[in-house]
Parts: structure tokens; sequence; C-alpha cells
């Protein structure tokens, strides 16, 4: 194939290890004496992390050893190293001309990526943490006691980080092996990276060595390719090149929604995974072109050059349809806007330095790339989400994958796309799809469910748990302006968005949900807590079935067992056995114990129905035991899926707030500094177990759409403020706060918020001598605040933000709002309703503190659970008929004569606001009708 792409593939050795050598520029930073070097009271002058003396020496062996040649121009890897800083080693300078024409693509002098990513940080960010106290924040200046780094581990770090370099070069050296060459460096390399600053000093302590070292890597290996396609014009002057951002897209949340059983939804999720890769794997190696920046529910966007792909398009596509036909994508490609021409040149042939001139024609050059480089992901983004849709279009819609025997055969309800025979549950390529998911779980991680009767809680309910940021003013940047790198002369200086810094917000975003929310939250947490036979909850038991069904391992059966049906999964097809896949909570009337239950179903007659069977056959069960260790005590939750701006997975219904309010609890301290910024909503939407899953998905993605509506921004008034010496007296504060932090009272629209918002706004660091100049600052009304040093025009627009501290009372706010909705699928129609009547997401807690309240009245007045239920019906039964005073007045004589509550008394104005504002109604629908709770005195006698 004689073409432009069959070259990049030809001249891969050399795109990838100049990508890698860009990726291994600062390798030097990743030692304690850069750290201590920058810390208070460390060293002066330059730090040296580029001098070749601090490496070992087979590592600086094996970087000199390590040629790359691009267009007539050949270096080393340890050049990409030594030379991207003009400071030699042993003294002196280089020259801009002295600099060798590849590295100019890094260097700071030539307006090169190194310095394009983060000099403007560099150049102001001029607060140093101590030595004893440096800590990597998050995006959002969240500094965690997780994330200080440790002097006393760096060292050890700095060893294995360098012996992983040394050996994966040293084994290039032998074998050539390029690809085995980038995957040891640029993926082995990446947790040790993440452990060490490219900048230590606040605040642009928040872009991780891995973020910058990656971001400068995708931008030099662009050029490059540039180069090679065309070496006859090569430059290397890093203002000459240009950049496109190509994405691959589908909509994800539709195609898992129309998986019927867990296994179809994973089954689609783990395809759609294995074709992003795939493409991830075509750009990035097999025909090196340019490097993923981005990943969510939309798809996959790389960078690459400014340069034609439509062959590549057609590559991508004839790969991908033999992956899974039903997905093929979407391929969206959005250029950088053309640019004012600068003149910005330089040669070297009669100057050895830039001139001050042209150096400033330059910088101004490298200004709008940069920012046209910061809009180019959300604009192709916005294209992309507007322009998918599924099924797809007809020109990507393969017709002949689907072209099967039709004769006597049904649609399958699963794809909608293929020929099944009748009665089946699915077609072939279905149905093997799902018992491939429940083949891997039984061999790989059993503890692990994959079952939704297993999920479901001791009610026979389940809830889908969606969660949804919104990010779009942090890929653009104009969200990172908000907060400030450094305040010199009595001004805060707004913060760079560069492409690490804007990589750097995703993925704190990514860990908060592959991290906090799914490691700790839902693998940790204490599920049923308080229900019925909690002995039972993880328990599983094994059983014989005679006659043998003859299905295959992983596959299902269904079975009548005394009137209760059950969907077991067949571990060990040869000799029929079978494993349970419900919560044995459930079957509790059989006995308390999984080896009670065991001995209760021993020898039982049954009925069978498996795929493909029209009517039910007669089997009895036999060697019954509590299953083998390795199936025992599962986790009862199920991920569908993750990105950095949404998640979905499947709880307990019972345990679903719970689960939620610890999400929420967690955001508020982790993004407390932003959360008037980075909203985060949350949906609940349970279900009964035998509810067919396509209903509750379609919901869960018509509540993601609803949440991820354009809104704008809604005014709040401070009305109280509360510092942290007081809230401190509150032991229900989290510590994690830090020593300083400042306690909001929010009043909105009541469109919005009927109560005030109470918010706490950390200006705290990990140093508790330090306090957070940079990130806490609140976007404000009515123009200059005048706040002196902490307040600042943001956007050149005439938008202020203030640091929390100097806000006052009735100040007016700006915030977008977090919303939360809590809903019961009690027949399939109520999806289409899941959009309407969401709450502020503060209401997750106010639900909580209610229901208790509630439980102490009972208790009080001597209530009983019937009274609760005669006030809710009779209250939202006039709610229907009476005008807003009438109600009122109704809603305050029923709380007299039916609760028994006096009207002096607190709960009084308490019950009369949850009730008018309808978060009664929510508080006792969610945990009278779906939890299926009693009082606090019949709790324990269920």
């Amino acid at each position: 194939m004689n073409s432009p792409f069959q070259k990049l593939k030809d001249n891969r050795t050399a795109i990838l290890l100049a990508e890698i050598g860009a990726y291994l520029h600062d390798l030097g930073k990743a030692r304690n004496d850069f750290i201590e070097h920058y810390a208070q009271n460390g060293g002066s002058g330059w730090d040296g992390h580029n001098f070749p003396s601090i490496f070992p020496d087979e590592l600086k062996e094996a970087l000199s050893k390590s040629k790359v040649q691009i267009c007539n121009e050949q270096i080393s890897l340890l050049d990409f190293v030594e030379k991207h800083h003009k400071e030699k080693e042993g003294g002196g300078n280089l020259k801009d001309c002295e600099v060798p024409p590849l590295v100019r693509l890094l260097y700071a002098r030539w307006n090169g990526y190194d310095g394009m990513d983060s000099g403007l940080d560099k150049g102001k960010a001029n607060v140093k943490q101590s030595k004893n106290n440096v800590f990597i924040a998050t995006a959002f200046g969240y500094e965690p006691k997780e994330n200080k780094i440790k002097i006393e581990d760096a060292d050890e770090l700095t060893k294995q980080l360098y012996d992983a370099v040394k050996d994966a070069l040293s084994a290039y050296i032998t074998d050539n092996d390029i690809i085995k060459l980038r995957k040891a460096i640029i993926k082995g390399t990446k947790n040790h990276y993440l452990k060490f600053l490219g900048e230590t000093r606040r605040s642009a302590n928040d872009v991780t060595l891995w973020d910058h070292s990656y971001s400068v890597a995708t931008l030099v290996k662009c050029t490059t390719v540039k180069n090679i396609l065309d070496c006859s014009n090569a430059s290397f002057d890093p203002l000459d090149f240009n950049w496109k951002v190509l994405s691959v897209n589908l909509d994800i949340a539709s195609i898992i929604a129309k998986g019927i059983k867990v296994g179809d939804v994973l089954g689609y999720k783990e395809k759609i995974d294995e074709t992003l890769d795939k493409v991830k794997v075509l750009i990035e190696v097999d025909y090196p072109l340019g490097n993923e920046i981005y990943r969510d529910t939309s798809g996959i966007y790389f960078l690459i050059p400014s340069i034609e792909i439509e062959e590549l398009k057609v590559l991508m596509l004839n790969m991908l349809k033999d992956i899974e036909p039903e997905m093929m994508p979407e391929i969206t490609i959005k250029e950088i806007a053309n640019l004012q021409s600068y003149n910005y040149k330089f040669d070297c042939k009669n100057l050895q330095q830039i001139s001050r001139d042209i150096k400033s024609q330059r910088d101004l050059f490298e200004k709008d790339k940069r920012e046209g480089l910061t809009l180019i992901l959300p604009e192709v983004r916005q294209i992309a989400l507007q322009e998918i849709s599924y099924p797809a279009s007809s020109k990507r819609f393969v017709s002949e994958k689907f072209a099967g025997d039709w004769s006597n055969k049904e649609v399958c309800p699963i794809c909608r796309l293929r020929p099944m025979k009748e009665n089946s549950d699915g077609c072939k390529h279905c149905l093997e799809r799902r018992v491939g998911r429940a083949k891997d779980w039984i061999d790989k991680n059993p503890k692990q469910t994959i079952w939704l009767d297993e999920v479901s809680d001791h009610n026979d309910r389940v809830a889908l748990l969606v969660g949804c940021f919104i990010l779009d003013n942090w890929l653009d940047g104009s969200f990172i302006k908000t907060m400030a790198v450094a305040i010199n002369n009595n001004s805060p200086i707004p913060k760079n968005p560069s492409p690490a810094r804007i990589r750097r917000c995703w993925e704190t975003t990514q860990d908060f949900i592959e991290s906090t929310i799914f490691t700790n939250i839902l693998a940790n947490f204490r599920y049923g807590e308080e229900s019925p036979h909690l002995e039972l909850r993880n328990k599983r038991i094994q059983f014989k079935i005679n006659p043998n069904p003859n299905i295959p391992k992983g596959a299902t059966c269904d079975i009548d067992l005394e009137g209760i049906r059950v969907n077991p999964v067949c571990i060990d097809e040869n000799e029929g056995i079978f494993v349970s896949t419900i919560d044995l909570q459930i079957l509790k009337k059989w006995g308390d114990t999984a080896q009670k239950i065991a001995e209760f179903i021993y020898g039982k007659e049954i009925t069978v129905k498996v795929e493909g069977d029209k009517n039910w056959k007669d089997a009895k069960i036999i060697e019954v035991k509590p299953a083998d260790e390795k199936f025992q005590n599962y986790l009862p939750y199920i991920k569908i899926y993750d990105s950095p701006d949404q998640f979905m997975a499947i709880v307990p219904a019972y345990d679903a707030l719970d689960i939620a309010k610890k999400i929420v609890e967690e955001y508020e301290i982790q993004f407390s500094k932003v959360r008037d910024r980075l909203p985060l909503h949350i949906g609940i939407i349970a279900f009964h177990r035998k509810t067919p899953l396509f209903i509750a998905m379609d919901a869960g993605k018509k509540l993601i759409y609803e949440f991820k509506k354009d809104r704008k921004p809604i005014d709040a008034r401070i009305d109280y403020i509360e510092n942290r010496d007081t809230i401190n007296n509150n032991s229900n504060i989290s510590i994690r706060y830090g020593n300083m932090a400042r306690k909001l009272k929010l009043v909105t629209d009541p469109s919005y918020a009927k109560t005030p918002l109470e918010w706490i706004i950390s200006y705290s660091t990990g140093d508790p001598d330090q306090q957070d100049e940079w990130h806490p600052y609140i976007r404000i009304n009515d123009g200059d605040p005048n706040r002196g040093s902490y307040s600042f025009d943001y956007d050149g627009n005439g938008n202020y933000v203030v640091h929390v501290k100097e806000l006052r009372i009735n100040d007016s706010i700006k915030i977008d709002a977090s919303y939360l909705k809590l809903a019961y699928l009690a027949s399939a129609s109520e999806r289409f309703k899941i959009d309407e009547n969401l709450r502020p997401l503060d209401d997750i807690k106010h639900i909580d503190e209610l229901w208790k309240d509630i439980q102490k009245i009972i208790n009080k007045n001597n209530l009983g659970i019937s009274q609760i239920y005669t006030y809710w019906n009779v209250v939202m039964e006039k709610c229907k008929s009476y005008d807003e005073k009438a109600w009122e007045n109704f809603i305050k004589s029923s709380l007299i004569n039916i609760l028994n509550i006096s009207p002096d008394k607190d709960e009084f104005k308490k019950l009369f606001q949850a009730t008018k504002d309808g978060l009664l109604d929510i508080c006792l629908n969610w945990n009278l009708q779906v939890r299926k709770l009693k009082s606090a005195r019949g709790l324990n006698n269920e």
C-alpha cells in the first residue's frame, strides 16, 4: 500500500522514539533533590534536573545509545533530557541555535511544547511548599493526606522508575521491538510519574509529571508525523504546526440500554471497550498518528497533526465492522482554527539567539495557538454529541452482517437486528456474548456479582444509581481561569488552561468515580445493615439437578421451587452443578443460614425450563450444600460503566440512598472549592428485580440526558456565614475540610430550592500552616466587588470571582446547580416521567434527617406507623383540591390532630416545611414504600 499511512507504518520506530524522548524529557524531576530544591529553605539557582550526572551510569548509557532520526536530524534520548533547558552542566548556557532541531520542539525559548504546556505557570507560581509538607493537589485544589509526597519514599520511587526505564531501553537495544518499548516506558512508568510533580510551587502543584509529560509527548509526536510525511518541507520550529482532533463516537448509553439482562449490558460494554481500544492501538501504534486525549460516554478523542486522514477513516471502519457491526461509530474531525499571521520566523542563519522583537511576536503567536488547542476538544465533542445516534446511520450500517436465515424466525429482542428461533431468549450472537460474560465471571471473579437477583435486597428491589459531572467549562478551560496561579502585587493571576491541566481536570473526576465511588464506597459498603437475616446477604448455595439440563457452563435456567422462581447458573455442564444467583434473604422462610436453606431444598421436586424450551420439565434437586469458598462473600453491586463525566451502577434499593449520601459527602469534601462551578447530579431509580432491565436502563439514559441539558447558572444570596473556628464545634463536620473553611447559607430562587443551601467551602491546603489563596473563588454578580487582592475579572469581560474568605452576607453569587432524582418504577410507563421534578442535591441529606425526625416523633408521641400513613395520605390528597393557603392550614391542623405535635415545637416547623415543599412525600415514599421500613420501634421486628 503506497500511501501516507504506509509511510507512517514504515517509520513507526522513529515516530515512537521521538514520542518516548519527549515523554522522558523531565525524567530528572522525579527525584528527592528536585523536590527539596524548590521547597522552603531549599536550593537557589538552577536545580539541574537536566544534567546527565544525576542519572545512574547504566541508565545514562541506555539513553545515550538510543538514537532518534527524523528527516536527517539525529539525536539521542539523552539529548531530550539534557538540552531541553539552556543550563549546561559545568556552567554556561546553550544559545538558542545550539539547541538540536528535534529538541527545539520542546525548548521554551523556541516556544516549544514544554513551555506551551506549562511555561506560563512555571514563571508565576511562587509559593514554595515546606520540605516536610509537599503535596500534589487535584485539579481543584484538594490536597488529601494520601497526596503528600513522602520524602522518605522518594528515593526508592526514583530507583524503581530509573530501573524501569533502563531495563526497557536495554531490552530495546537488543531486540529493537519499539512497540514493547513504548508500552514499557509510557505505560510502565505512569504510576511513578503520577507521584511526582512537574512544578512543586503552589498553585502549579496540581499538574503531575505524568500529565505534563504525556501532553508534551503527544504534541511532539504530532509534529514528528507531519515531518515524516514530507521531509522535503520539514520544520523543527514548534510554531509551524497545527493540529486536529479526531474522534470515534458512539452513543454508549443508548447501546448498553438495549440489554435485557445484566450479561447483555456488560457484554455490550465489553465490546465498546474493545472497539475503542482497537482504535487507540491503530492510531497510536499501528499507524502512529497521535494520542488519545480524552474518552467518555460519547467516544474516544485523539490529537493528531493537521493532515488528510480519509484513508485512515476507511481503515478504521473496515476494522470495526468485524468487532460488533451494530456499533459502527460516527467519526468526527475538527481542525484548529486558522490563526492570524505573525512575524515569528527565525532561522539561525545570522544570529545565535532569537531577538527580543521576534521573541515577542512568537510569544503572541504561541498564546493564540495554545488557546486554539484548548478549544478544539470541546468543539469536536459538541459536534460529536449532536451527530451520534443509535441505531447507526444508513451510511455506516453494514446490512449484510445481519442478513441471516429469517425463515420461521423472530427478531432478537436484544440486538433487535438478527434472526432468532421462536421462543428463544435471543439470537445466537447475543446469547454467546451473554454466556461468555458468565464464563469469565465463574473463572475469574465470582466474588463480584453479575446477577441482578443477587443485587436485589430482601424486598426484591434493586436500584440503578447514576451520576453525572458537568465538565464542559473545564474541558474548554474557561473555568480553569476562575482559579489563580499566583497573587502578585495584590492581584491574582488566573491559571493557564494548558493541555496538561485540562487533562488533570477530567482525570480528577475519573479518579473520583473509579477510586472513591467504586473502589472505596461500593466495595466497602456494609450492605443490608439492619435488614433481617443479614448473615444470608452475600452467601450462595450449589446443587445438582437431576436429570442434568445439559446447558453450557455460564448459562442459566429457570427453576420453579415451591412457587419461587430462581435462575441458577451452571458452573459444571458435565456434572450438572449449579450455583444460586439470588439474595438468599429472599429465601429466608426456608432457613436463616445457607446450610439450613440447602437442607430444606434437598430432594425437592422442581420444574425446569432452559433456553429454547416451550414447556417446563420435571426435575429434582440433589447434592445440595453451601457453595465453595470462591463463590461466597460476594459484593452485591454491579458496575455498568464509568467515565470522567458519568457513571452507572446497580445496587440494592435498600442501600441506595445511603450509598448516594456517602458519594455526596465525598463530593462535598473533595470538590468543596469548586462545587459552585462543577455540579454533580445523582439519580436513584429503584425497581422490582423482575422488571425488565432495559426499562430501568432506558430511564437511566433519559435521566442522564436531562442532567446534561445546558442550564444557566442560578443566583444565590449569602444569608449567613460561619467560620471554621465555630464550625469546628460541630462534631458532624469532617476534619477533612482542613483547619480553614467557611460555612455558607445560600438562599436561591424557590424554583430550585425552597430551603437554604448549606455549603462548607474549604480554603485549607494539606499544610496546616498554609491557606489556599488560589482555588476557592466564587463567581459574584454586579461587577467589581472591590475585595482587594482576593477578587479578579477571570474572563476579561467584567465577570469577577471572589475568594471565599472575602465573601460577605448579602453578596449575590452564581452557582451551577446540582440535582437529585429519587424514583421508583412501579410500571414501565413511569420511565417516561423520570426527568420531571428534579430536586436540589442538598436534599439527599435532608431526606435522611427528616426520616430520623419522623422516627423520633413516632417514639416520643407513641404513634403507630398507620398514623404516619394517615397523615401522609390525607395531606397529599387535599393538595390536589385545596388552594395554597387552605392546604397550608390543613397541614398545620393535621400535624396537631393526627401526629399530636404542638405548633411551638421545632418538629412542627420541620414537618410543615417538608410537607409543603414535597420533601416529606419523597422521604416517606422511599422509606415506607421502597425500603419498606417501619418505625424505629418496629424495625427490629421485621
